[in-house]
C-alpha cells in the first residue's frame, strides 16, 4: 500500500511539469523560455500559436508593445519601470531567436522566414531603443547595455544566416 502515495506524488510532479511550457532545441538543450514578467495574456498570446511564423509574429508584437511602454515610462522619468520593460523586450527577442534556431532542419523555409522577421523587427525598433536609452541616466544605461548588445548580435547573426549561410560575418560568437 506504500506505493500509492509515491505514485500520486510522482504523477503530480509530472502533471505540474507538463503545464509549464518549455521549448526544446536540437540536441536536447532547453531554449530560453518566455520571460516571467509577461502577463498571462501576453504569454497565452504567444503560446497559443503552434506554428513558427505566427509564434514569432506574436512574440515580436508583444516586444513592440513592451518597447513602446518603456519609451512612455522613460519620458515620464520612471526609469526603473522603463528599464524593466527594456529587459522584457530584450528577453522576448532572445526567445524569438532561440525558438527560431531550435526549429528542426526540415523547417528551413520557416526558419529563414522567422529570422527575416526578427531582423526586420530589430531594425525597425532601433530608433525606439536608442530613444529610450537616451532618456536614461547613465547608471541605468550601463545595466541595459549588454542586453541591447545581445539584441544587436541577434540581428547581425540573422543577417549573416540569411545572406551568407552563417559564414560571411566573423565574430567571437
Amino acid at each position: 500500500m506504500m506505493w500509492k502515495p509515491i505514485l500520486v506524488l510522482t504523477l503530480s510532479f509530472i502533471a505540474a511539469g507538463s503545464q509549464t511550457p518549455q521549448l526544446k532545441m536540437s540536441g536536447g538543450r532547453q531554449a530560453d523560455a518566455l520571460p516571467r514578467e509577461l502577463t498571462e495574456t501576453e504569454t497565452q498570446r504567444i503560446l497559443k500559436e503552434d506554428s513558427p511564423r505566427p509564434r514569432v509574429d506574436a512574440t515580436l508584437k508583444v516586444s513592440d508593445l513592451r518597447l513602446a511602454s518603456a519609451l512612455k515610462f522613460a519620458e515620464e522619468s520612471q526609469y526603473k519601470s522603463a528599464a524593466q520593460e527594456v529587459d522584457v523586450y530584450a528577453a522576448l527577442i532572445v526567445y524569438a531567436d532561440a525558438y527560431t534556431r531550435g526549429l528542426p532542419a526540415p523547417q528551413t523555409k520557416d526558419r529563414n522566414n522567422c529570422l527575416k522577421k526578427i531582423e526586420q523587427a530589430i531594425f525597425k525598433q532601433t530608433h525606439a531603443v536608442d530613444a529610450v536609452l537616451r532618456q536614461f541616466p547613465v547608471d541605468y544605461r550601463e545595466g541595459l547595455g549588454p542586453k541591447i548588445d545581445q539584441v544587436k548580435k541577434i540581428r547581425l547573426r540573422a543577417v549573416d544566416d540569411l545572406l551568407g549561410d552563417g559564414k560571411m560575418i566573423k565574430s567571437g560568437e
